[in-house]
């Protein structure tokens, strides 16, 4: 009983185990994903940053070097038009054609429309007090603008345009020497911030494609983690497995003599103890018997030890062959063996005994060098016939059908058991060996039965 709830402990702690490393995997692979992921969009947007931060500054550039000469004119041809915010835009040239102003204010917005044509990005300049009502500020240009009057510098933000989701990114304009000759009536000095200039451009494709990449992100932790917990948990049932085999081969070499293959003495032992409870608590019936072999000296100092470990083997052989299935066989030390015999009385036993002794001459005959047999003699026992003693010589019976008296009976009676089967062993070599003896209880040994309650 104990042993199956160690078992179903032992089952129960490995699934938990089980459980818990997969549990450990899953999560330790989601965040290493999922941090690939987070680190991967994070890296997008910035080089989406900086693509429009590096715009910006082309644009800014372009400005500068325009205002810087105080605009630039153009000669004017078909759709080439006047600026209307400039007093006098207009000059004529030596070859009498006209040339037409383009501050830095319309240079930018002309650059814009030309790269709006290739639907690339466009951007503009704008301001809170525009002098050209068409750079008037949306939505975002304005937020933007009033951070920048509180000290901002930059803002950007993703949102969906009429071109689908765009990137939009502003920068502040600060009034510089070259600006006054434009802006200074609008009571701007140097320094001021004075506008600033949007950039646009489509980021559609590229949210698209970063979706794609986060899927196969997270279909790659997902196969990789089962993957790896499958690996792991094949291990651990392969381990499992080994430790369990390993395990059972340790019990088995614990109760398994080396030499004969047989029970050994302490595994027979408890078994003696279960069958003996068994019985006591039944009333049924049980025997055990004693073999030892003949002169088994003279085989080691006249043939060898390798024949005296032969002749021990074979006589395991036999006593397997010979015995039931259910009977409990066992090497008792040196060249003693033991066998319980559950269910039967001393006289049942006494002729399995004989079977079995004559299995051991036949056996040993066909193995050992010089065809020379090895014999055994045999006591044997049995466990009503000692309480039938004891009850005679007015002693009371150790244990019942019930309680602990029949636990405690046990042990006592397994000594009792195996007193008798050795006294009938000494009793089969005094009378010649190579034969079973029972054991028969006489007034002389009421005194040692008494010893055991």
């Amino acid at each position: 009983m104990d042993t199956d709830k160690l078992d179903r402990d032992e089952r129960r702690a490995y699934r938990i185990f089980i459980a818990s490393l997969a549990a450990i995997l899953l999560i330790l692979f989601t965040g290493i994903f999922l941090g690939f992921a987070i680190r991967n969009t994070t890296l997008v947007q910035d080089i989406i940053l900086e693509r429009a931060k590096s715009l910006f500054q082309q644009i800014v550039l372009t400005r500068r070097w325009a205002a810087e000469y105080g605009g630039v004119y153009v000669r004017k041809g078909p759709g080439v038009v006047s600026n209307p915010w400039l007093e006098h835009p207009d000059l004529q040239a030596a070859d009498r054609s006209m040339l037409t102003l383009r501050n830095p204010a319309l240079i930018t917005r002309e650059i814009s429309e030309i790269a709006a044509r290739g639907n690339d990005y466009r951007f503009r300049i704008t301001s809170l007090k525009p002098i050209n009502p068409g750079n008037r500020a949306d939505d975002f240009e304005r937020r933007s603008l009033e951070e920048f009057e509180r000290g901002a510098s930059e803002r950007w933000e993703f949102v969906d345009g009429s071109a689908g989701r765009e990137f939009r990114y502003m920068g502040a304009l600060k009034t510089e020497e070259s600006c006054l000759a434009c802006h200074a009536t609008r009571g701007y000095n140097v320094g001021d911030i004075r506008g600033g200039i949007s950039v646009s451009f489509s980021v559609g494709e590229i949210e698209r494609r970063l979706r794609q990449n986060v899927v196969l992100i997270v279909v790659a932790a997902v196969a990789i983690s089962a993957l790896t917990i499958g690996i792991v948990v094949a291990f651990a049932l392969r381990l499992r497995k080994k430790l369990n085999h390993l395990r059972a081969e340790l019990a088995r070499a614990a109760t398994t003599d080396p030499l004969t293959g047989l029970h050994n003495r302490r595994f027979m032992l408890e078994r003696f103890v279960q069958e003996t409870r068994k019985a006591l608590r039944t009333g049924g019936e049980l025997s055990c018997a004693i073999l030892d072999a003949d002169d088994f000296k003279s085989v080691n100092d006249q043939d060898g030890h390798a024949a005296g470990d032969l002749a021990l083997q074979k006589i395991a052989v036999a006593m397997t062959a010979s015995a039931r299935a259910y009977d409990i066989v066992s090497r008792y030390g040196g060249e003693e063996f033991a066998i319980i015999f559950p269910g039967i009385d001393e006289q049942a036993a006494l002729k399995g005994c004989d079977r079995i002794r004559l299995a051991i001459a036949r056996e040993t005959a066909a193995a050992m060098p010089r065809g020379r047999a090895v014999t055994v003699s045999i006591g044997v026992a049995g466990l009503r016939s000692a309480l039938a003693a004891s009850g005679r010589a007015g002693i009371q019976p150790a244990g019942d059908a019930r309680g602990a008296a029949a636990e405690d009976g046990a042990n006592r009676y397994i000594d009792l058991l195996l007193r008798n089967a050795d006294t009938a062993l000494y009793t089969a070599k005094a009378a010649g060996k190579n034969r079973s003896t029972v054991y028969e209880a006489t007034q002389t040994n009421m005194d040692d039965m008494a010893d055991c309650h």
